[in-house]
């Protein structure tokens, strides 16, 4: 029975380490701050109260693929500080 847990134990290590290798771009070092860049269409700007949050306001994207972070297009919410990052803005513009 001891044979059978190192075994087991000698493949779940050598599983970690392959599992854990990865290309060296992907790896990125502790505290790194990643900086991705994307562009999108307002759907709604929206002050508060509002159906997303009660007190914050909030401006819904529709934004494209964004390289590195994700592969699909999708619709999200954002939340701001304020809704003077809104001003000039509308339904409809391209952002980036």
């Amino acid at each position: 029975m001891a044979t059978l847990w190192r075994r087991a134990l000698v493949v779940l290590g050598a599983a970690g380490v392959l599992v854990g290798a990865s290309p060296a771009e992907a790896q990125v070092p502790p505290g790194a701050k990643m900086d991705y860049r994307g562009t999108g269409v307002v759907l709604a700007l929206l002050p508060p109260p509002s159906s997303l949050h009660a007190t914050r306001p909030v401006i819904v994207i529709e934004h494209e693929p964004i390289a590195g972070l994700m592969d699909e297009k999708m619709s999200m919410p954002f939340l701001a500080a304020s809704t003077a990052l809104f001003q000039g803005l509308r339904p409809g513009d391209r952002i980036a």
